[in-house]
């Protein structure tokens, strides 16, 4: 049965379901035509201008004229030029020497985005459910519709093409969990108690590798690495033939002066918080919200310590969490990195697929992922709304310019897909039964997980 077809079904037993899921269905194929119009009769709605991509092309100029790929700027940083590591220009190259500026950027993001497309497919396929062709057609103009998406197609940024690359990790691992006894969760298990062989795991591994090393800030996402070490191997695989192509083509010099980029990144992630009135679209500070101590760190100590329960979860938890420990790492990903932005949230597309579908079938609480999804959708204007707009309407709104940090609406989206998931994973460990989880809304029996 198609995923859509079995939200139908639902109607009357989970009307809120039904009432979410066309919310947000309705408002991403409505925003392509709200952006139009924004951009047409207002200044702060950005058009596609592709800087970022100007950034990759002209990273890709200077290794073809013998020059170095990263410039410094005035004040001795590296802002506004390529920063990604030196392999990663392989990616841009035939963008940019094959084709002018402008058609080589709309080629990159054409397929950027229609590889996102066919790995949330994938993932789809891989999870049970049938797509039929006007369902594909669907897909493809609900992603169109989803801001984050939308903004890195405006900068030409990578986020579809990591995306898709999470989307294909994803639907490997959940072929690789699946065997005769059937059930996602369940795993496949030999005579012996170990895991099956299989090259999905291996394949799962290579593929959140390749996304580490073309953002660092994307590490929280190989957290299910942990969890498999046969996805570990696959990752650690992926590793060396990368460096040899980086270093073939780019030298020793290019990946030492890559080292004071990642420092001059780590500066700039420890930085304080621009005020959310001097708003911006890619503008999300998840934990810019908690107590300003230079001595205690308070954000980063929350973010090492979150780290840290991620991977001990990840360790911890059975075979059959592996969706739900992959969804965990992902999500955390935009919270617990240091310098994030909205368009990072195109990564927790297939959370959101793998959450709904595990929702669905413990008949638990799908409508906090439809939530989720549609909060990441409406981050950046819903803040600008309510910091800008709400305060001028009613000025007694500004008592609240202390919290505004709190009422960004991807906080709570983000937060709403990483709570899930942790209370799953908790769910399926051997954890003291006392902790307080979540549960099913089925009263009939306990469920594979519990």
């Amino acid at each position: 049965m198609s995923l859509l077809r079995r939200l139908w079904a639902r109607r009357r037993e989970r009307p809120a379901l039904v009432a979410v899921a066309a919310l947000l269905m309705a408002s991403l194929l409505a925003y392509p035509v709200v952006d139009w119009w924004l951009r047409a009769t207002t200044e702060f709605a950005s058009d596609f201008r592709f800087g970022d991509f100007g950034a990759y092309a002209g990273a890709v100029d200077r290794w073809q004229a013998g020059e170095s790929l990263y410039r410094r700027a005035d004040d001795g940083g590296f802002w506004g030029t390529y920063l990604y590591p030196p392999v990663v220009v392989l990616l841009f190259w035939p963008f940019e020497a094959l084709l002018a500026f402008r058609d080589g950027a709309m080629v990159w993001l054409l397929a950027s985005g229609v590889f996102l497309w066919a790995g949330l497919q994938a993932l789809v396929g891989a999870l049970g459910y049938d797509l039929r062709w006007f369902e594909r057609l669907g897909l493809a103009a609900l992603l169109a519709g989803f801001h984050p998406a939308l903004l890195t197609a405006k900068l030409g940024q990578t986020a579809l093409f990591m995306g898709g690359l999470l989307s294909f990790a994803a639907a490997g691992l959940v072929r690789d969990g699946r065997g005769p006894a059937g059930g996602s969760e369940a795993g496949a298990r030999d005579a012996d108690g170990a895991l099956r062989d299989s090259p999905w795991a291996l394949l799962a591994g290579a593929a959140t590798a390749v996304v580490g090393v073309v953002k660092f800030a994307y590490a929280p996402i190989g957290a299910h690495l942990l969890h498999d070490r046969r996805r570990l191997v696959g990752a650690l695989l992926a590793v060396p033939p990368v460096v040899w192509l980086s270093i073939r083509f780019f030298g020793v010099e290019a990946h030492l002066t890559y080292l004071d980029v990642l420092r001059w990144g780590v500066s700039q992630g420890s930085d304080g918080a621009r005020p959310p009135t001097l708003w911006l679209a890619p503008y999300y500070k998840p934990l810019a919200w908690l107590p300003a101590n230079a001595a205690l760190g308070t954000a980063q100590a929350f973010r090492a310590t979150a780290s840290l329960a991620v991977a001990a979860l990840a360790v911890l938890a059975p075979p059959r969490a592996r969706r739900t420990v992959f969804a965990l790492g992902v999500a955390a990903f935009p919270l617990l990195t240091p310098q994030t932005y909205t368009y990072y949230f195109v990564a927790l597309l297939p959370v959101a697929v793998l959450l709904l579908a595990e929702e669905l079938d413990r008949d638990g609480y799908p409508e906090l992922v439809l939530l989720g999804v549609l909060c990441l959708h409406l981050h950046a204007y819903g803040l600008r709304f309510l910091v800008l707009t709400v305060p001028n309407a009613v000025p007694a709104f500004e008592a609240l310019r202390p919290a505004y940090l709190l009422l960004q609406p991807g906080l709570w989206g983000n937060a709403l897909l990483v709570g899930l998931a942790a209370v799953r994973v908790v769910e399926a460990t051997d954890l003291p039964a006392a902790l307080p989880t979540l549960g099913d809304r089925s009263t009939t029996g306990a469920t594979e997980s519990d």
